[in-house]
């Protein structure tokens, strides 16, 4: 992830450890939070399902490199999709890095459109907001 600053990136490495994660399970009872290891490799998705007036936020989704282009992240967005619109929600946003080319196009490829651009957000860097409706 060379595109966040040292500051972001040390974050990003707590938000994606074993420790946080479980610690989430704990803290984040409104949450969709689903991990799966294979040989040390890590795939996952950290969903924040707070409901913000009937629409969710997708706050991680990772996929490790080993994994990619087999429909791991499309079936995990797919599952985190249905698990919103069973529990009411019509819309799902998230943000990534506007560096972040791989992700981008990700989202695009799974009906995202972007909404907009915050200028110097989170450590001071920009965010893509992006949105999908649920039908």
């Amino acid at each position: 992830m060379k595109f966040y600053n040292k500051e972001h990136m040390a974050r990003n490495v707590y938000e994606m450890s074993t420790k946080d994660l479980k610690d989430g399970l704990k803290h984040y009872k409104d949450s969709l939070i689903i991990a799966v290891a294979k040989d040390g490799s890590v795939v996952w998705l950290v969903w924040h399902n707070e409901d913000h007036g009937y629409v969710d936020w997708l706050d991680w989704i990772l996929v490790a490199p080993a994994f990619r282009k087999k429909g791991v992240g499309r079936a995990m967005l797919n599952y985190a999709m249905q698990y919103a619109k069973r529990h009411g929600r019509h819309k799902i946003w998230t943000n990534t890095n506007p560096k972040n080319k791989l992700a981008i196009k990700f989202f695009r490829k799974m009906g995202f459109r972007r909404v907009g651009i915050l200028k110097r957000h989170a450590f001071k860097q920009d965010e893509i907001l992006l949105e999908k409706p649920i039908r």
